[in-house]
């Protein structure tokens, strides 16, 4: 059902980046959704690197993931190796009352360091926006683009690390000829 309606998404103009993973410790777990990505052309599967280039540990490998980004790595970068996002400060007290997280009560906003898949899979997302920008808006597009303008970490060529490779927005724009 979710492929099913993944595909009616992208067949209808959008672009979807879904995080891969973050299973690699605890036996490199299937990630089901992030799994069919390489079955739907403008759908991308996106693990994560940290600072250094490399895998970030917590990071699955598998031939569903299509690209990487960075997604923090605070075991070789220490709490600033994650990725800075301002969010709600939930989760990060000792007490949670929904009560107090309501708008329009934006002092319980704070910025945290995270690391995941899921801090990693926004940058793709910002690349595809940045696509749809200039006018190519086909979601299958999209991706060939994100794929063909990554830079190769690994092994040379696809892998289960890294992809295609990490995105690199300045080269898609200047390969596709969007930007000087």
């Amino acid at each position: 059902v979710v492929q099913d309606a993944i595909s009616y998404a992208v067949r209808n103009g959008a672009f979807v980046a879904v995080a891969a993973g973050n299973d690699f410790e605890r036996g490199n777990v299937l990630e089901r959704i992030a799994e069919f990505a390489p079955q739907i052309q403008g759908m991308m599967a996106v693990g994560a690197i940290g600072r250094d280039r490399q895998r970030a540990y917590y990071s699955n490998i598998a031939s569903y993931i299509e690209i990487v980004a960075p997604g923090g790595n605070q075991r070789t970068g220490g709490v600033t190796g994650g990725v800075i996002q301002q969010t709600y400060n939930f989760g990060f007290t000792d007490t949670y009352d929904s009560r107090d997280y309501r708008p329009p009560r934006f002092d319980v906003f704070a910025y945290h360091y995270l690391q995941g898949t899921s801090m990693a899979t926004p940058h793709v997302a910002g690349l595809a926006a940045l696509l749809y920008q200039q006018g190519i808006t086909n979601p299958a597009a999209i991706e060939a683009a994100i794929e063909r303008f990554a830079t190769d970490l690994g092994a040379p060529g696809k892998d289960t690390e890294f992809g295609h490779g990490l995105i690199n927005p300045r080269a898609t724009l200047r390969g596709l000829g969007l930007a000087r």
